[in-house]
């Protein structure tokens, strides 16, 4: 059950990082994608997880934000949500 808890816990703080950019059905529809290329869903994410996530996301948001803003959500996903710096740059 907390593992449940704490995946919808990063799949909403995921979204609500992305909504100012792209809106919340768009956020929620490319970390959803993200998820499924992983093999994973938003009842099993853990903050493991987060930094592949942003690394699938960051083309996904590309065509919405532009190469640069993609990066920065992208890292601001590893350390916001996954808690860890990760490949930047």
């Amino acid at each position: 059950m907390a593992m449940k808890a704490e995946g919808d816990f990063l799949f909403q703080k995921s979204v609500f990082l992305l909504i100012s950019s792209v809106g919340r059905d768009t956020a929620e529809t490319l970390i959803q994608r993200a998820l499924q290329q992983m093999g994973t869903d938003r009842k099993a994410l853990q903050p493991s997880d987060i930094a592949q996530m942003s690394a699938k996301l960051e083309p996904a948001l590309k065509p919405f934000v532009g190469d640069d803003k993609a990066q920065r959500l992208a890292s601001a996903l590893r350390v916001l949500v996954g808690g860890a710096v990760g490949a930047t740059e």
